[in-house]
């Protein structure tokens, strides 16, 4: 288990300043933020390797927050893959490691066989990221800190070797907290997301909430929402949650109906909070388009012109004008094709009531 509470370091003029959560034993943490935000100052301080200010760094359920790097049983992997100049590959896989079978599993599972006898001055930044991950596993550490620790290793390497890591994690148990810029990778890996910024910790919890239910707009913006508005909520207090006929406190549940109007938009969405000023997120892959309106079920229908077709190999977004607002879709590219998708195309955007989050 990794629980911070608390915790300020400072390195410099940087300081990291009451950053408070927890990943349970066996979980997966991701950290994300922008360049700055104190990502590997934050492993390096529950490392131990940066002193601790303030607060409590507890690994495994015991305080190490005043006990020595080595006597933490954490693992640190960072970015560039520091190793031993004077070891060989397998010099430094064997350095600290629990036995030789682990090396021997681990050589086989990261697939650097080849690299057993190189001397590491000759290695790819690839090559030492690889050993790098061998060394600090080997280990068998009950805490494993990672520093984008896949940057350097081509897409298809990058891959397989995230997918075996998360197989060892799953497979020995230890518990994990890896720095990363890639959005995707900590919705594959993350079981808790942690978003950083300036050496606060903005938001944190499962990633399907960090990302679908961000704290603030600056999160939604910085997550790459693309459509954050500014606007007024008002609750339909004479409204079911979900516009059904029927008694509203009985179907509410504490939610109610609420509609949100940005300069000519309105739209339509599900919470719990009250009237008054707000952001609403909705996430572009929530948008459908579709050349004639559609019979749905969803709450939000408009119509608009396309102004912009980005594509990006098998995706694409569409940004459309509605009444002066701009609107964001993501769709295949396919779709672009099979609708004949150009600027000045006249097409209905639709997303449900659940797709619509304020903050």
């Amino acid at each position: 288990m990794i629980d911070i509470r608390g915790l300020s370091a400072r390195i410099g003029e940087f300081e990291l300043r009451d950053v408070t959560f927890d990943v349970p034993t066996g979980g997966y943490g991701v950290v994300i933020g922008p360049a700055g935000s104190g990502k590997t100052t934050l492993l390096e301080a529950i490392a131990g390797i940066i002193p601790a200010r303030a607060g409590d760094v507890r690994l495994g359920g015991r305080s190490v927050t005043r006990t020595p790097p080595d006597e933490r049983g954490a693992g640190l992997v960072y970015q560039h893959g520091y190793l031993f100049p004077h070891l060989s590959v397998v010099g430094n896989l064997r350095y600290g490691a629990r036995d030789e079978a682990s090396v021997g599993e681990l050589v086989t599972r990261l697939e650097i066989a080849s690299l057993r006898d190189r001397d590491v001055r000759s290695l790819s930044g690839g090559e030492r990221q690889l050993v790098s991950l061998a060394r600090a596993l080997a280990r068998r550490p009950a805490v494993l800190l990672l520093d984008e620790p896949f940057s350097a290793l081509d897409p298809r390497r990058r891959g397989r070797t995230r997918r075996e890591i998360r197989a060892l994690h799953r497979e020995w148990g230890f518990t994990a907290l890896q720095v990363t810029h890639d959005f995707t990778e900590a919705g594959l890996l993350g079981d808790v997301a942690v978003l950083l910024d300036s050496g606060k910790v903005l938001q944190y919890g499962p990633p399907e909430q960090v990302f679908r239910r961000p704290a603030s707009p600056y999160i939604a913006e910085f997550l790459g929402a693309e459509n954050v508005f500014a606007g007024t909520a008002r609750v339909l207090a004479e409204a079911a949650p979900d516009w059904l006929e029927g008694e509203v406190a009985a179907l509410a549940h504490g939610y109610h109906a609420i509609e949100f109007t940005s300069g000519p938009l309105t739209l339509y969405t599900v919470g719990s909070g009250g009237d008054g000023p707000c952001y609403a997120v909705v996430r572009s892959e929530e948008v459908v388009l579709s050349l004639a309106p559609q019979s749905t079920s969803a709450r939000n229908l408009f119509r608009g012109r396309v102004v912009e077709v980005g594509t990006l190999g098998a995706f694409a977004r569409v940004t459309i004008d509605v009444d002066g607002t701009p609107l964001v879709a993501a769709v295949t590219t396919r779709s672009v094709q099979e609708m004949g998708l150009r600027e000045g195309s006249v097409v209905y955007a639709t997303f449900k009531a659940m797709g619509v989050h304020l903050c």
